[in-house]
């Protein structure tokens, strides 16, 4: 879904090691993402349009901790996972690009019944290509897998020291194991065609398929290892249509929708069983907003409702969710208030909850102007109250993010002054956090573009200290860099 909403601007830009670098499109100038650069989990490469043909952003931090003692290394697998890249050609004589990308992610998976249970991870790299031309995208994904993870069974007892038992297992069953105990691995290579048609301008359609090979093994507790092969497939398709656009005071609706439908088998072996799992998914969504123009400002009510359905083998269920809030926007006084909330109703038959509500201030008497006196509160109560339906079109299942609280405050107040010459703004900025139980107090300055004409690079500089709930204390500095033309 990502590579098909990507903009198909010329150039070059990714991460290593979650180190932002890049020659093409890059986030917002002057955005901070943290010491360190680290992008949000799940960000598109290319997912904001550019200013210009090209561009270079890079970022670094370094942090330490007063006590206790404190040190973090980086695996192999962790670079891997903070990489990722997007190249993208110029067009052909026909009008139309084609685009390399390639990125990893990892996931965790758990399962019960009855008295067993399985745990683990499944990391997985992807390289793909795609072409662009006038209304079509087509592309093809290349994915390999990797999974490991445990199982055990809480209802076979420990074999006891005493037990007689084959010499070859002899240490095992002095160690008092258990034979429902045990290790799982798996991989998996894939191929994944995928297509989007814009419809018109307001509705794209999309559609993808996968088929991929591997191997499961089961290594026991008591030292027998089991193998058999296994394959995959997967369809989806979906629709994303903005049906009216709020501007110019009117009424905005957008409409989201997509299906899911996987299937996993294992064939039978000499030493294990034949397998068959299927899930499916079906979500659909709408957004709708309506902006009202009032004497000294604008007045603008949203309303979101999306219902979701998780079948198959998995985790099933029904949810849904419904969100919405007011924004109100003061020209004259220079300050916009916005409160979000939303309730999610997952799996009714297990009565889970979720439920979370947001409150912002900001003040801005000139927003078309980076320069002069800023300030923004925010407050944050339960789960998170933003991302609308995207939070409920996420991969995961409703179940596992019930529950989850961003309760904080979040402060920040910044003075943009004139800089070389007035062609810039300098903004020193302080701001202030807390949430359960801990403390963040950082400091900077930022340097952003103000006249025409002036160069499109954007300069941060921050340090920040943490005060933790254990009495931990952690600082960092780190800069962002951004250039563009």
């Amino acid at each position: 879904a990502g590579r098909m909403s990507a903009p198909r601007t010329a150039g070059m830009q990714g991460a290593i090691a979650g180190q932002a670098v890049g020659f093409g499109p890059t986030d917002s100038p002057g955005s901070w993402s943290g010491a360190g650069g680290t992008p949000a989990a799940g960000a598109t490469p290319g997912a904001a349009p550019a200013n210009g043909p090209g561009s270079l952003s890079g970022a670094v931090g370094i942090g330490f901790r007063e006590t206790p003692p404190h040190s973090q290394t980086m695996t192999a697998r962790d670079a891997l996972l903070g990489s990722s890249f997007s190249l993208t050609g110029e067009k052909d004589g026909s009008g139309g690009s084609m685009a390399f990308w390639g990125r990893a992610a990892q996931g965790s998976f758990d399962g019960r019944e009855g008295t067993f249970s399985l745990d683990g991870t499944v990391t997985t790299g992807m390289l793909g290509a795609d072409y662009a031309r006038g209304r079509w995208l087509v592309g093809l994904a290349l994915a390999q897998s990797d999974g490991e993870g445990d199982y055990r069974d809480t209802n076979i007892a420990a074999r006891a020291a005493s037990q007689d038992c084959p010499a070859e297992a002899a240490e095992l069953c002095r160690g008092a194991v258990r034979e429902g105990d045990g290790k799982v691995e798996s991989s998996l290579t894939a191929a994944l065609p995928y297509g989007a048609l814009q419809v018109s301008e307001r509705l794209r359609l999309w559609g993808a398929a996968g088929y991929g090979a591997g191997e499961v093994t089961l290594e026991t507790a008591m030292g027998g290892s089991y193998s058999a092969d296994t394959t995959w497939s997967m369809a989806a398709a979906g629709m994303r249509g903005g049906l009216l656009k709020p501007g110019g005071g009117g009424f905005g609706l957008s409409v989201l929708a997509d299906a899911l439908w996987t299937r996993t088998d294992s064939e039978k072996t000499g030493e294990l069983a034949a397998s068959r799992s299927e899930t499916n998914r079906l979500r659909l969504g709408i957004e709708g907003s309506r902006e009202f123009r009032l004497e000294s400002g604008m007045l603008t009510p949203r309303l979101e409702f999306g219902v979701r359905h998780d079948g198959g083998d998995a985790d099933t269920g029904f949810g849904v969710e419904v969100g919405g809030g007011v924004s109100l926007t003061a020209r004259r006084l220079g300050l916009v208030l916005d409160v979000s909330g939303r309730a999610l109703l997952a799996h009714e038959a297990e009565d889970f909850r979720d439920r979370g509500i947001s409150a912002s201030l900001t003040y801005d008497p000139d927003p078309g102007s980076k320069r002069g006196a800023s300030f923004a509160l925010r407050r944050n109560l339960g789960a998170s109250a933003t991302g609308g339906l995207d939070a409920l079109f996420g991969a995961e299942p409703l179940s596992k993010r019930a529950g989850g609280r961003s309760d904080g405050w979040r402060a920040e107040a910044a003075w943009g002054l004139p800089a070389f010459g007035g062609r810039f703004t300098g903004s020193p900025f302080l701001a202030w956090g807390y949430s359960a139980g801990a403390r963040d107090y950082d400091a900077g300055w930022r340097l952003e573009p103000e006249a025409p004409g002036a160069p499109d690079l954007s300069l941060a500089l921050k340090a920040t200290r943490r005060e933790g709930a254990d009495d931990s204390i952690d600082h960092g500095v780190g800069i962002d860099l951004t250039a563009r033309w």
